[in-house]
Formats: structure tokens, sequence, C-alpha cells
């Protein structure tokens, strides 16, 4: 699990190879998807890139993890 800065209010997690970016204190989730499937991973990085609920460098930090999971998953 990594804490999205700068405070830390959006998590991003692969649980079961399922990789989710959640709201830490709602657990409302931006998105959700299987870290082993290259389209998904893709489709992941876009929705980030469309985001309104996050901000620049929380996306920034939400691509590279996105990249991690999907990378150390297959």
């Amino acid at each position: 699990m990594a804490q999205l800065p700068p405070d830390g209010t959006w998590l991003i997690q692969q649980i079961d190879g399922k990789v989710v970016i959640f709201h830490r204190h709602t657990e409302e989730e931006i998105l959700s998807y299987d870290a082993n499937d290259y389209n998904a991973a893709a489709q992941a990085q876009k929705i980030i890139f469309d985001s309104d609920k996050l901000d620049d460098e929380q996306k920034c930090f939400a691509h590279f993890w996105c990249g991690y999971f999907h990378a150390h998953s297959s």
C-alpha cells in the first residue's frame, strides 16, 4: 500500500492481484483493476489522468504505482 502525497488522503493498494485507489476515510474508489491485465492497467492510467479528484502530484504518484504493481504482477 502507498499513500498519495501530500497528506495520504488517497491510498493505492494491491489486494489479491487487484489494484485499488481509494479515499482513506470514506473508502470511495477512483478505480480498481486486475494488476496482471495490460489493457486494464492502460485503462487505469487513463482514469487517473482524467480524474478530477486527484491533483497533479497525486496523479504522478498514482501513475507510478499503477505501473509498479502491473510490472511486478506479470
